[in-house]
């Protein structure tokens, strides 16, 4: 899976469990919206994937940059 950019939490995290998008998002100390969660990724390979499968993550070169909202 490759990893393309941020998404924006919705209201369907409740539906899982509620209260799950307040715990997602947060403001820093200018009022900025902070996600702590939802990204947009394609799948590089299909596959099954199964409980106990190794996952690595390769970070690309430096410089690194925020990733930007889809």
């Amino acid at each position: 899976m490759r990893i393309t950019g941020l998404r924006n939490p919705c209201g369907q995290l409740n539906g899982f469990r509620s209260g799950l998008l307040p715990a997602v998002l947060d403001r820093d100390d200018q009022g900025r919206i902070v996600r702590r969660a939802g990204i947009m990724g394609v799948v590089v390979r299909g596959g099954p994937v199964r409980p106990a499968d190794a996952i690595s993550v390769d970070l690309p070169d430096e410089p690194h940059v925020p990733l930007e909202r889809v």
